[in-house]
C-alpha cells in the first residue's frame, strides 16, 4: 500500500505505461457549468418533439437513458446555448444523488441540461470516457457526497465540484482503460438486454397459456380435459390467514419472518435471505408457515401495488409471516404450489386482485377480497407441464441475473484497482 502511494500509480494496470499519475482538481482539467437558474427555464415552457433537455430522474447505471424528455422549443435552444451539451460532456446530480453522473453520447449533443444539474466538460488533458469511468469509483462518489452541502438534501454547486481531486495518466493510457472498461459495459448491457428479453418472452408465453391459446398435451397425445373456473376460497383448504404483528423489538435469533420484500423480489421465497424475529412458541404455531404456502402483499408497501403473491417452497419448519401479509393454504393433492404460483401472477388474476383493493389512507385488500378472486385451472397433469416449463424459462433469465451481477462486481473490482 505504501509503494502504491509513494509511486502514485494504480494496482493494475497495463505493462506498457510506467509513469506515475497526476494529481490536479477538477476544475484545472475541466470547465464546470451549473444549469440555467429556474426563472430562465419554466415548467411552462416546456413541449414535446423539442431539443430534449437531460435533468436528475434521465441517469440511472450511470448512463442517460432513454425516456420520454422535456423539451423546448428552437427559440428557447437558442436562448440557453450556454447550457447546450457536447459528446463527451459529463452531467452531474447537483441535488439529492449528487454522486450520480453520466457520459453524453453523440446522439445526444445538442441537448439541455437543466437547473438540477452541473455539467463538466473536460480538457485536452482528459479523455471523457475516463474521467466518466474515474467518477464511477465508490470511494470517489463517497467523497462527492461527503463534500456536499445542505442538512435536509446533499446538494452541489461549480466551487464543490471544481474542488474534487483528480488523479490521471497520460491519454494513451487513459485510452487504453476507457476501452477496456467500455467493453465490459457493452457486455453488462447485452446481458441486461437480454435479461428484459426473457422476461418479455416469458410474459408473452405466460399470457398465452392462462388464456389457453396454448394448450398442453397428455403423454398420449390426447388434449387434456377442459379448465375449471375456480374461486381461491374453493381450493383454500385451510382458508387465508393474517400474519403476526412485524414488531422491531423482537428481531433475534428465532423464527425466520418472511417481509413484504420477499414477495415480490423472485418467483419463490428466497428463505436465506429472512430476518428471524424472537416469538414465543404459541405466537409462532399460529401463524407458521409451510411448504407450498402462497403469500400476498395486503397494503400497498411495494410501489407496483397492493396483492403480489410469492411461494414458499422450502421444506424447513421454522417460518413465519408478518402483519402485512395474507397467506394461502391449499390442497397439494389437486393443486400443484408452483402452477397456482403463476397462476397468481396472470393478467386476469392481477386485475381482479387490484380491483378489489380498498383505497383510503392505504390501499388494502382483505382475506375476503382474495378468497373471491376466479381463475380457470387445469387438471393437475396439465398443471406439472405447464409450471415445468415456465420453470425452465425461470432458471434462464436467473442465470442471466446472476451473470450480471458477477460482471458487475467484476467492473466494481476493475474500477478499484485500475484507478490511483
Amino acid at each position: 500500500m505504501g509503494n502504491r502511494l509513494k509511486k502514485n500509480v494504480p494496482v493494475l494496470r497495463f505493462p506498457e505505461f510506467k509513469d506515475t499519475w497526476e494529481d490536479k482538481i477538477l476544475g484545472e482539467v475541466s470547465n464546470v457549468q451549473t444549469g440555467p437558474f429556474g426563472s430562465q427555464l419554466k415548467n411552462e415552457q416546456y413541449i414535446t418533439g423539442g431539443t430534449p433537455v437531460v435533468t436528475v430522474e434521465h441517469i440511472k447505471d450511470f448512463w442517460i437513458n432513454s425516456f420520454d424528455y422535456p423539451s423546448v422549443t428552437d427559440e428557447d435552444r437558442k436562448r440557453l446555448k450556454k447550457y447546450s451539451l457536447k459528446s463527451g460532456d459529463l452531467v452531474f446530480s447537483r441535488v439529492g444523488s449528487v454522486d450520480l453522473s453520466a457520459c453524453v453520447e453523440d446522439y445526444q449533443e445538442g441537448w439541455l441540461f437543466s437547473s438540477r444539474m452541473l455539467r463538466v466538460r473536460p480538457n485536452e488533458l482528459l479523455k471523457p470516457k475516463f474521467l466518466a469511468y474515474f467518477l464511477q469509483q465508490t470511494k470517489v462518489r463517497r467523497y462527492i457526497v461527503r463534500i456536499s452541502v445542505g442538512s435536509t438534501m446533499p446538494s452541489l454547486n461549480t466551487e464543490i465540484l471544481q474542488s474534487l481531486p483528480i488523479k490521471y495518466c497520460s491519454i494513451a493510457e487513459q485510452e487504453k482503460i476507457a476501452g477496456f472498461l467500455g467493453a465490459v459495459d457493452t457486455r453488462i448491457s447485452q446481458l441486461r438486454r437480454k435479461h428484459e428479453l426473457l422476461q418479455t418472452y416469458k410474459r408473452g408465453v405466460m399470457q398465452k397459456i392462462f388464456s389457453q391459446q396454448i394448450r398442453f398435451k397428455c403423454d398420449d397425445g390426447q388434449p387434456f380435459h377442459n379448465w375449471e373456473k375456480k374461486t381461491l376460497g374453493d381450493i383454500a383448504i385451510n382458508g387465508f390467514s393474517n400474519g403476526v404483528f412485524n414488531d422491531p423489538s423482537k428481531v433475534g435469533w428465532g423464527y425466520r419472518l418472511i417481509n413484504v420484500k420477499d414477495i415480490y423480489t423472485s418467483r419463490s421465497i428466497n428463505v436465506d435471505s429472512l430476518t428471524r424475529l424472537n416469538l414465543e412458541e404459541e405466537e409462532f404455531r399460529k401463524n407458521q408457515a409451510e411448504y407450498g404456502d402462497i403469500f400476498f402483499t395486503r397494503s400497498s408497501l411495494v410501489k407496483e401495488g397492493i396483492a403480489h403473491s410469492n411461494i414458499l417452497l422450502s421444506q424447513d419448519q421454522d417460518i413465519t409471516y408478518d402483519g402485512h401479509l395474507i397467506r394461502f393454504r391449499f390442497n397439494h393433492e389437486f393443486y400443484l404450489p408452483q402452477f397456482l404460483g403463476l397462476a397468481l401472477k396472470s393478467a386476469k388474476v392481477r386485475q381482479q386482485l387490484v380491483a378489489r383493493g380498498k383505497t383510503g389512507t392505504m390501499t388494502t385488500i382483505g382475506q375476503e377480497d382474495i378468497a373471491s378472486v376466479q381463475a380457470l385451472i387445469p387438471c393437475r397433469q396439465e398443471q406439472e407441464k405447464i409450471a415445468d416449463f415456465l420453470t425452465v424459462i425461470d432458471q434462464k433469465i436467473e442465470a442471466v441475473a446472476k451473470q450480471i451481477e458477477l460482471t458487475e462486481q467484476f467492473k466494481k473490482g476493475l474500477l478499484q484497482k485500475m484507478f490511483v
